[in-house]
């Protein structure tokens, strides 16, 4: 609460920074800090941003691990790499603060309505400010957003895009739900050195997920490719990173050889696109990698999990989803993440039978 007092003690230096509004921003400030797939569904607002205001500077901040994501985007002017470790106490948030201040900006657009970035916005003193806001909003957060120029709060149910829509329609900013992502050079040579034809044949399997309750399990992941090399003629690329190199040479080891391909940490973020697009189906869980391949239209089947999908999900075409609905169900919400099952069980993942992907996976190529 002492950081809300000393907001509201800074009032008047606050109205002497922002006074000065130009009629159109010349730099603007967007803050995403969550991870790969929150990152990919806060493209449409980049996109959306440079649109409507095609001669401002756009900065984004963002988390290190997304940096790939953006930092070759036509649309992205520059970008600031922040660890939320480096905010922690009075003095990273001042830190922070000073940091954004120094950037000049006339106009911040917030996507992680945190305490520390919603602090940093407001001592840094920029004319105009907007943020979404949480589903719910405790005593100091509803104090603090007062501070702030333009809020959208978050519905329960509602689709999180459609949230950033009714902010940014407030400046008169039409949102469209596209999504787009740099790409890097290098990705083509790798998927020649792994066998990975450009013909369209393989199906790529997520090994896991940033969050260990999302994960389908070793066992899973066996039996999902066996049946899949037993359905379709080309390959199964398993896909992730360095960290599931060793799940992913169990799982080789237990499949017919040769058939599939381990590409777990061959591949930067950014290279990634060059493998989804030489790929017929993408099967995986709610994680960063399944909202890559919807960024490139890929087939994809999505095992939800304990995610609610009518917050955030891929919006292509092609995408097709798994969804167990134990008692439970959901417990995981786009401002509501837990790391650990309640019950125990895991019931929305460890029930999915893998025949209810292959009948997915069917209606998605269909």
């Amino acid at each position: 609460m002492i950081y809300i007092v000393l907001c509201y003690l800074l009032l008047p230096l606050r109205w002497l920074l922002t006074r000065r509004r130009p009629a159109q921003p010349r730099r603007i400030l967007l803050l995403q800090t969550a991870k790969i797939g929150d990152m990919l569904c806060s493209t449409p607002v980049i996109l959306a941003l440079k649109a409507h205001y095609p001669q401002a500077e756009l900065t984004v901040l963002h988390a290190p691990v997304t940096g790939r994501i953006i930092a070759g985007m036509a649309e992205v002017d520059a970008c600031l790499a922040v660890a939320p470790s480096s905010w922690r106490g009075w003095g990273g948030k001042w830190r922070l603060a000073r940091q954004i201040r120094r950037g000049h900006y006339d106009m911040a657009v917030n996507l992680s309505p945190s305490l520390p970035l919603l602090l940093a916005l407001v001592w840094s003193g920029i004319p105009l400010t907007l943020s979404i806001l949480p589903t719910r909003v405790g005593k100091t957060l509803a104090l603090l957003a007062r501070l702030i120029d333009v809020t959208a709060q978050h519905r329960s149910g509602e689709l999180v895009l459609d949230t950033l829509a009714r902010l940014l329609q407030t400046q008169g900013i039409a949102l469209a739900y596209r999504k787009a992502m740099a790409q890097g050079d290098g990705g083509e040579a790798i998927c020649a050195q792994l066998g990975i034809a450009a013909d369209g044949s393989a199906v790529g399997v997520a090994i896991s997920s940033a969050n260990k309750l999302k994960e389908l399990g070793e066992d899973t992941l066996v039996l999902l490719c066996q049946r899949l090399l037993a359905r379709y003629a080309g390959p199964v690329v398993l896909i992730g990173g360095p960290e599931d190199h060793d799940v992913a040479s169990q799982v080789l080891a237990r499949c017919p050889p040769g058939r599939v391909i381990n590409s777990a940490g061959r591949f930067r973020l950014d290279q990634l696109p060059a493998l989804m697009q030489r790929l017929r189906l993408f099967i995986g869980v709610d994680s960063g990698l399944s909202y890559l391949a919807d960024t490139f239209d890929v087939p994809l089947v999505v095992v939800v999990g304990p995610m609610d999908c009518r917050e955030q999900r891929p919006l292509g075409e092609h995408a097709r989803f798994v969804i167990k609905r134990p008692p439970c169900y959901p417990c995981v919400f786009i401002f509501n993440t837990p790391y650990s099952c309640k019950t125990g069980d895991r019931a929305c993942i460890t029930t999915v039978d893998v025949n209810e992907i292959l009948v997915a996976a069917s209606d998605a190529l269909a």
